[in-house]
């Protein structure tokens, strides 16, 4: 039998927030239109006083006996992740993260503050979660947290974008890798350089421009959006990708990078 699967979800969230220990619960992104199995994930953030007990979180997913395909609880627990469970919903995977609204609080004040100005063991964005936060859709809410938490991360703070921008642009100027590369045209090792160089670039230029930096996905649809950027910004990132990808195109994409990140600066001192 197949079952709608906005219908399973309600009813799990509806099940998850019947125990006393959650506050609130939310999707990443908006929970219309749900992917369907193959395109994506589905994120749910459970925000608790205390984290419910793996017995208790089990007996909700078994619950829905066959309305779900799989299930494991507890797959890891702390972190960035909270404590997770998982599950399928006509083979959609779906993460149940589980965090507290002391530790979601006290975390998100500390990136508010510039205590983690760049990613974290494999691209955690501490930023990013600022991000997530900021447009998450609210599924249910006991107290108005999330409502309150959003009201907190609508204005991006002047101080943040202060230190940021300060930290990136700093981190750019070490060219030495770079350099390397281009003397000696070699493409891979001009491709490890740049990807960090870029991932710095785009997180000058998000704070730049206030925005929390949700990842390095959809950046150019993000850039093409603001308004404090280098002239044909998107473009010349992808440009500047394209030279590098082979040895007699490095020097001159090197070249249009240095111009970029030179603008950049330019912006970000007025």
């Amino acid at each position: 039998m197949v079952y709608n699967t906005e219908k399973i979800l309600d009813e799990l969230i509806s099940k998850i927030s019947e125990m006393n220990e959650v506050q609130a619960i939310g999707i990443s992104g908006s929970k219309t239109p749900l992917p369907r199995a193959g395109e994506g994930d589905i994120d749910i953030f459970i925000y608790c006083d205390m984290i419910p007990t793996l017995e208790k979180r089990q007996t909700i997913l078994s619950q829905l006996g066959t309305k779900i395909q799989e299930s494991k609880i507890n797959i890891f627990e702390g972190g960035h992740w909270g404590t997770g469970d998982f599950t399928l919903i006509n083979n959609i995977e779906t993460w149940l993260m589980y965090f507290t609204v002391s530790e979601t609080m006290d975390n998100v004040e500390s990136i508010l503050n510039g205590e983690y100005p760049d990613k974290l063991d494999n691209y955690y964005y501490p930023i990013g979660r600022c991000a997530m936060l900021r447009n998450i859709s609210i599924l249910y809410e006991k107290n108005g947290f999330l409502h309150t938490l959003k009201q907190r991360l609508f204005e991006y703070p002047d101080k943040l974008a202060e230190i940021l921008s300060k930290y990136h642009l700093d981190e750019l100027e070490d060219t030495e890798d770079l350099e390397r590369a281009v003397t000696r045209k070699d493409v891979l090792f001009y491709h490890f350089a740049m990807d960090i160089a870029i991932d710095h670039f785009l997180q000058a230029l998000f704070a730049i421009n206030k925005t929390y930096f949700p990842s390095r996905k959809r950046s150019v649809d993000f850039i093409k959006n603001f308004n404090l950027k280098p002239k044909q910004c998107d473009e010349n990132l992808l440009e500047i990708i394209r030279l590098g990808s082979y040895p007699e195109g490095i020097k001159q994409s090197f070249t249009l990078w240095e111009n970029m990140v030179n603008e950049l600066k330019k912006i970000e001192a007025n």
